[in-house]
């Protein structure tokens, strides 16, 4: 069981394969993700290739590249968090795969972008107590770009689908 830990500890969870277990055909993409509770919330904490050529602002963070977080609670409800690696971000609430039900975009959240020169950004982003799982009992992370799908844990059936909260591995927080 994966257990997110009181801060200076972290959880880390490397992307490095395919979304469905397979191997990565392109080393560059490997990301990781730290997590840790914080006394304002969840700490989320990305480290990801800076892919030049891709960064645009103009286009929609769904199309851009991105980390897409998923905090699923005992009801089956879930938190998706997603960090472009241009700094911008999307926080969204799930009743059911697929269904959305609240966009948290309004929230005043503490974020923070930087780029370094090795080629590496680094994103975070903290989500209040008041608005994450209460109760979390799975979770997972994705990296996307253009065609590209990694992820920290497999999923299941023959096209990538992210909203698959029933198969992601098991997790509590501290």
């Amino acid at each position: 069981m994966l257990v997110i830990p009181n801060q200076p500890k972290i959880l880390l969870l490397p992307i490095g394969r395919l979304w469905n277990g397979e191997k990565s055909p392109d080393s560059r993409l490997s990301s990781f993700v730290e997590l840790q509770k914080t006394e304002k919330g969840v700490l989320i904490k990305i480290t990801s290739p800076l892919l030049l050529g891709n960064k645009t602002q103009n286009k929609e963070i769904d199309s851009s590249e991105r980390l897409a977080l998923f905090f699923v609670e005992e009801s089956g409800q879930y938190l998706e968090v997603i960090l472009s690696v241009d700094g911008r971000f999307s926080v969204s609430g799930f009743d059911q795969p697929g269904q959305k039900v609240a966009d948290l975009n309004n929230f005043s959240f503490e974020t923070n972008h930087q780029e370094n020169e090795k080629g590496k950004v680094l994103n975070e982003i903290i989500i209040p107590f008041d608005l994450f799982p209460a109760e979390l009992t799975a979770l997972n992370a994705f990296l996307i770009v253009g065609s590209q799908i990694l992820a920290y844990h497999p999923l299941s059936g023959s096209e990538p689908n992210l909203h698959q909260p029933a198969t992601f591995p098991l997790a509590k927080i501290e």
